[in-house]
């Protein structure tokens, strides 16, 4: 069953994301599996800057250097990525709510840690394929996402919800780095 939904979740998301809001994961299960993955994720992030420091960018490898921080980090990202996509699908007429959205980015997000076990392997292995799979991971969590999304809200066409998503991406990503600058927390180099 779990080898079929990840497979679903790379090859058909779409399809993946209507078995998990089949499945009526309660919001209190989807918590605990979201600490779960962040630590899990934290710690394989830990290892490829062990294995490679110089393969990971400044801002994470300093989030990196620090575990416990690191994961509030991204159950924070987590939590905001929830609210915005129950928020912004509603703008646009989606009947999604926060704890079938908190289920599917936390199922995204095992699926990442999965490729990201991947990835550290091919880090120690062959430091160019690791490149491939990071780039070839980031379009299809575009993708993935786009797709959970669409079938969250109920919408016909995640190509527009793909482009909403990116949009609402570099928008945040701005947004962030404005505030970050203004408070005066900018990227340290790590050694």
């Amino acid at each position: 069953m779990w080898a079929q939904l990840v497979k679903d979740s790379l090859l058909r998301p779409r399809e993946a994301a209507r078995r998990i809001l089949a499945a009526g994961v309660p919001a209190a299960v989807s918590m605990e599996a979201a600490v779960l993955v962040t630590c899990a994720g934290v710690v394989f992030g830990y290892l490829a800057l062990m294995v490679d420091r110089d393969a990971i960018d400044v801002v994470s490898a300093s989030i990196l250097g620090r575990p416990l921080l690191g994961a509030l980090v991204q159950l924070a990202a987590l939590a905001v990525v929830v609210v915005l996509t129950v928020r912004i699908g509603r703008l646009f007429g989606g009947v999604g709510g926060h704890a079938d959205a908190l289920a599917l980015v936390v199922w995204l997000s095992a699926v990442m840690v999965l490729v990201q076990v991947v990835q550290l392997v091919a880090l120690a292995v062959l430091p160019l394929l690791a490149a491939a799979i990071a780039i070839a991971t980031i379009l299809w969590a575009f993708w993935a996402f786009a797709s959970f999304v669409a079938e969250l809200h109920g919408f016909r066409r995640p190509a527009i919800v793909l482009g909403v998503v990116i949009l609402t991406g570099i928008v945040l990503f701005f947004s962030t780095a404005m505030l970050l600058a203004i408070l005066g927390i900018t990227p340290q180099e790590t050694s």
